[in-house]
């Protein structure tokens, strides 16, 4: 689906402790998945994949110098 499936996902997760309870629950990334398709949402392994990997270039970026550099500039 989209990233946006996963923000929906996480957004409901929030504000639902049942949901937040269930995600606790979930061994693997099959189990998270199953769990969002089982509650109207589709998320997709791929979702998961590029949402680490957006994670690990915003932590690259708030931790370079090029931050620094873009804020001179901001």
């Amino acid at each position: 689906m989209s990233r946006e499936a996963l923000k929906d996902f996480l957004h409901a997760v929030e504000r639902s402790p049942r949901l937040r309870q269930a995600v606790q629950s979930c061994g693997s990334d099959e189990d998270l998945i199953a769990l969002a398709t089982s509650n109207g949402f589709r998320l997709q392994k791929l979702d998961l994949i590029r949402d680490a990997e957006d994670t690990r270039i915003s932590d690259w970026f708030d931790r370079s110098a090029l931050k620094r550099h873009f804020r001179q500039y901001g």
